[in-house]
């Protein structure tokens, strides 16, 4: 009996596997000197935004302060490159393009008058 437990918590793990290796995160510092409300990840030029995913059991405030920074969190596609979009306080937005998650576990947004800018590693 302990041993057909063991080939089914083995299948079962073995199907669990590639979900879990299709979610991806990075850790995002907030230079833009305004507050974040949202973050928004899509695949470079698609348009097609996704929300930052927020375990709802960690019951965590999603605004990014100021000098702030926050772990971001979304699924992975077949490409590298993705847009990171922020919805501010002011409800205003900004767009950080081609960003390459496959070679930077660090995003710093900011802004270069008022253009968004960023720096990876």
């Amino acid at each position: 009996m302990k041993k057909l437990a063991f080939v089914a918590s083995a299948a079962i793990l073995a199907v669990a596997s590639p979900a879990l290796a299709d979610d991806w995160d990075f850790m995002l510092v907030n230079n833009t000197g305004k507050l974040i409300e949202k973050i928004e990840v899509a695949p470079a030029g698609s348009g097609s935004w996704t929300e930052n995913k927020v375990d709802p059991e960690l019951k965590k405030d999603t605004k990014v302060k100021p000098g702030g920074k926050t772990t971001v969190h979304f699924d992975k596609g077949a490409q590298c490159k993705y847009d990171v979009r922020a919805t501010f306080e002011d409800k205003s937005t900004a767009v950080w393009s081609s960003y390459n998650a496959c070679d930077n576990s660090y995003l710093t947004i900011a802004f270069t008058g008022d253009k968004p800018t960023f720096k990876a590693n």
